[in-house]
């Protein structure tokens, strides 16, 4: 069984752990040399602000609805990316960290209920880092990461989510496209 521990909006997060009065509010990033926006909060996705998108063509939009703007700060986003991943190195011995903001972690032997431990790991990457993670578990990789999706998109989950069933499974794999399964999606949709 692993567990896919990923960080919310990650460099929007990072730049409001020292900036408690953002917490709420829109933020994005924008790209090495204030070229694109790279990075979006919760808040802003809900602001229809694209990814991706060249600042100069979205930047009276962002006054318009007071987003905070930040320039790319990776030295900030890399020391908070070490504290999550030692953080996380407290839940499980068998830790890959996959990116940035995402790492995998054995739980291979856990007799515990595995969907209240990913919540105390929620809760302690929360409270010694202020970063938020959303928590996929599953029997592979693939799983785990469409498991984090699941916890991430669907607030009745408290961004944590198990599929452990095989009818579990088959219910959530025929609700999702193709496309979109991480590792496998592109080259087989089509």
């Amino acid at each position: 069984m692993l567990a896919l521990v990923d960080c919310n909006a990650f460099y929007a997060s990072c730049e409001q752990v020292f900036r408690p009065d953002l917490r709420g509010r829109p933020v994005v990033v924008l790209s090495n040399n204030d070229g694109c926006i790279v990075a979006r909060n919760r808040q802003a996705k809900a602001l229809s602000i694209p990814d991706l998108q060249p600042y100069f063509k979205v930047a009276e939009l962002l006054r318009r609805h007071k987003v905070a703007v930040f320039s790319s700060n990776y030295e900030l986003y890399g020391d908070l990316s070490e504290r999550v991943m030692a953080t996380l190195g407290l839940f499980s011995p068998d830790i890959e960290v996959y990116s940035i903001d995402e790492a995998f972690l054995s739980l291979e032997g856990f007799t515990c209920d595995l969907v209240d431990y990913g919540r105390e790991m929620r809760v302690k990457v929360w409270r010694d880092v202020r970063i938020p993670v959303s928590v996929g578990i599953a029997e592979t990789k693939t799983l785990a990461k469409i498991a984090n999706h699941v916890a991430k998109k669907m607030p009745e989950h408290r961004g944590v989510f198990s599929i452990t069933q095989a009818q579990q499974r088959s219910r959530i794999l025929s609700q999702f496209p193709v496309a979109e399964v991480w590792g496998v999606g592109r080259k087989l949709s089509r």
